[in-house]
């Protein structure tokens, strides 16, 4: 069937948001009709759900992280004793949703002859470059191949790659919320006048490591994954050991790193308001809640978003992790 790259990826991405979405309906629908469901553990469950409501808001200024709304971490403590035996993960979720994708077999790239369908009166096969076909062949290979051939060459690349981390550079794995409080305090404008020797971007220079580790770890994944394919092994691996700077970069796009953890892990973090003082007038009270705010909340608040942010691109040792998981 003649087909473009663009739609393939769209229709693909359609398929993901209408199985996210059916699972956001139906917690919205279990939600809902919670007081039918379990008449019994209902209103104890209902209080608890409404106390922890009560302490976010009244008590504290609560932070959200992953994505976490104040209605889904309701919908949380409601089923909190069901969520502790089956727990809820989208990117768990999105996993199976993609072994379900490559079930369906609609998605086998096999079945399309990918074309330029800008041509309207003669269309031709896509003119993309050689880098981008093998991308996107890469980024779509579990809708190519079988489900056990999938599972032994992803494996194979998993396995590899930790095999490799073992001995990479341990400033890959740096804790990246302590860089990032480094550069806040060298990297500005008070440092450059106090002491402009120490004054330095710090992110931009601890972090080209990384870049560098990305590019290499890519270009290797590519060919863990396909060693054993015939079609691979021959002229384009030969074609991988010359790549420009430029498409070295392009395969950044395909890189995956087992050893950061990527599961959403929706929390939310509560910073205690001030105590209201009665001896006070009400004007009084607010203006010290916004010295209060400006000059502890605030800060605080900063961390926060930085220990989210760091979060999801934090390396861990391969040796701990594996220990770790065996231990679990």
């Amino acid at each position: 069937m003649p087909f473009a790259r663009d739609m393939y990826e769209t229709w693909y991405n359609i398929e993901k948001s209408i199985m996210k979405f059916d699972r956001i309906f139906n917690k919205v629908e279990k939600f809902e009709a919670r007081a039918m469901t379990d008449p019994l553990n209902h209103e104890r469950r209902e209080q608890r759900m409404l106390d922890g409501k009560r302490t976010r808001w009244n008590k504290n200024y609560t932070f959200f992280f992953g994505n976490l709304t104040e209605e889904e971490q309701q919908y949380r403590d409601y089923f909190k004793s069901e969520l502790e035996v089956d727990p809820e993960d989208d990117f768990i979720d999105e996993k199976f949703d993609d072994i379900h994708i490559a079930a369906m077999g609609q998605f086998d790239p096999a079945l399309y002859d990918f074309q330029d369908y800008t041509q309207r009166l003669d269309s031709h096969e896509a003119y993309d470059d050689l880098i981008e076909e093998k991308i996107f062949k890469y980024k779509y290979r579990q809708f190519a191949d079988d489900r056990i051939t999938y599972e032994r060459r992803n494996q194979r690349m998993i396995d590899k790659f930790l095999e490799r981390a073992k001995t990479r550079d341990p400033a890959l794995e740096q804790n990246l919320f302590s860089l990032l409080e480094s550069d806040a305090r060298d990297n500005s404008w008070a440092q450059l006048v106090n002491n402009p020797d120490k004054f330095r971007d710090v992110a931009t220079e601890e972090t080209r490591v990384f870049r560098e580790y990305m590019v290499n770890e890519s270009v290797q994944q590519y060919r863990d994954y396909y060693e054993s394919d015939d079609e691979e092994t021959g002229s384009f691996f030969e074609y991988l050991d010359n790549l420009t700077n430029r498409d070295q970069i392009r395969f950044m796009e395909i890189f995956e790193d087992p050893t950061v953890d990527q599961q959403d892990f929706k929390q939310f973090y509560m910073i205690q308001k001030r105590e209201y003082n009665p001896e006070l007038s009400v004007f009084s009270n607010m203006v010290l809640d916004l010295v209060d705010f400006k000059d502890r909340v605030r800060p605080l608040s900063k961390d926060i978003s930085m220990l989210e942010a760091s979060n999801k691109y934090q390396k861990e040792n391969v040796e701990k992790m594996q220990a770790e998981r065996e231990a679990f």
